[in-house]
C-alpha cells in the first residue's frame, strides 16, 4: 500500500517539526485540517509515526556516547538483547546481517563506560565486543527518509510478520485489522467471537 503526496509532505513536515498543529500543516500541504487529522491518525494507528518528542543533544547535557558492537551466535543474539532490553543506557539496539547486535549508547558519567563494558564482559554467549567512544558527531539524521512512493509495511495484528504486499482487513468496531493470510484471518475471527 503506497503512500499518496499528501502523506509524504505530512511526514515531511512533522518530521522536521512535531509541534506544527493540524491547522499549520494544513496551510503548508494544501489539504483540509480534517484531511490532516484523518491521515496522522491512520499513519499512528499502523505505526509509521511511532510518537512525537523533542530531538536532544547529549553532548550538551554533559553526556558520553558509545557504539557498542557485540558478537555472539546467530542463535544467541535475540538472548544477548534481552539483556539490554530494559537498560536505559542502551538508546538504540539493532540486529545487523553481519550476525553482530550493534547499540547506541548514552552514559551520565564517563566511569559508567566500564561498569558496560563489564556487563557485557559477564554475558556467556557473547564471544566479542567493541566499545567506542563517540568523540565529535559529523552528522545525525533521523533513519526514516520520506520521499515520493514509500510503500508501507504492515505488521499482522495476529501472528506479527511483516505484510509488504497489500494486507488483508477485517473490520472491529471502527477500526481496521490487517492481517497476512486466511489463517490469520480465521483466528481473529475466532478470537473475537469470544465472549469477554
Amino acid at each position: 500500500m503506497g503512500l499518496d503526496n499528501s502523506d509524504v509532505n505530512i511526514l515531511n513536515i512533522l518530521q522536521g517539526n512535531g509541534r506544527l498543529s493540524y491547522r499549520q500543516i494544513s496551510e503548508k500541504v494544501k489539504v483540509s485540517v480534517p484531511t490532516v487529522s484523518s491521515k496522522v491518525g491512520n499513519l499512528e494507528r499502523i505505526g509509521v509515526i511511532r510518537g512525537y518528542h523533542a530531538e536532544l543533544d547529549p553532548e550538551r547535557l554533559g553526556e558520553l556516547s558509545a557504539m557498542v558492537s557485540i558478537k555472539a551466535r546467530p542463535a544467541e543474539l535475540s538472548s544477548v538483547a534481552a539483556h539490554f532490553k530494559d537498560d536505559e543506557q542502551v538508546r538504540q539496539m539493532f540486529f545487523l546481517s553481519s550476525g553482530r547486535l550493534m547499540l547506541i549508547c548514552t552514559f551520565v558519567e564517563a566511569h559508567m563506560i566500564n561498569d558496560f563494558a563489564a556487563k557485557v564482559g559477564a554475558i556467556p554467549e557473547v564471544l566479542e565486543y567493541d566499545i567506542a567512544n563517540v568523540i565529535s558527531v559529523a552528522k545525525e539524521l533521523d533513519r526514516a527518509v520520506i520521499a515520493p512512493g514509500l510503500n508501507l509495511v504492515f505488521q499482522c495484528m495476529q501472528c506479527g510478520k511483516d505484510i509488504r504486499d497489500e494486507p488483508l482487513k477485517v473490520r472491529d468496531g471502527g477500526r481496521n485489522i490487517y492481517l497476512c493470510s486466511a489463517e490469520c484471518i480465521n483466528a481473529t475471527r475466532s478470537r473475537m467471537a469470544r465472549p469477554g
